[in-house]
């Protein structure tokens, strides 16, 4: 794979929380396009200043041996927090525009429910979104 293998991980000021047991739901390109309109003769132009990136990452918090303990791991501790987000474990970080890994904020976490043969299984479900403009071909394998 283009980006490598295995689950997320979210690294800030040193440490690492894996984000094994999950699904990505990636938006790799969220173009920032600014709209000019002539006052003269109305001609139109589409000018792209950059590209960000974002992820919702949904962690299966059924598939750890302690729930509670993987949400006590996360919740707390990164809501709102800004670090490096790596789509594969064995992957490089998203890249910024200037080569160096793109700084993500945790903008939002919420709990939910999955339900499969009548059980409800809960859900960790993590919204990363780059602060930055970001360069895919610079976080390739």
């Amino acid at each position: 794979m283009l980006f490598g293998t295995g689950s997320a991980k979210f690294e800030r000021s040193g440490s690492v929380v894996l984000l094994e047991h999950s699904n990505i739901r990636p938006n790799w390109v969220v173009r920032d396009l600014n709209k000019r309109i002539s006052i003269h003769d109305h001609y139109t132009s589409v000018v792209n200043n950059g590209d960000y990136s974002d992820f919702w990452v949904d962690i299966n918090l059924f598939d750890y041996t302690s729930s509670v303990g993987k949400f006590n791991e996360i919740y707390p501790n990164y809501l709102y927090a800004y670090g490096h987000f790596y789509p594969h474990l064995d992957g490089n970080a998203i890249s910024g525009s200037d080569g160096k890994p793109s700084v993500f904020f945790i903008r939002e976490m919420e709990h939910k429910y999955i339900s499969d043969t009548g059980a409800d299984k809960d859900v960790l479900s993590m919204h990363f979104v780059s602060t930055d403009f970001t360069n895919l071909t610079g976080s390739l394998k």
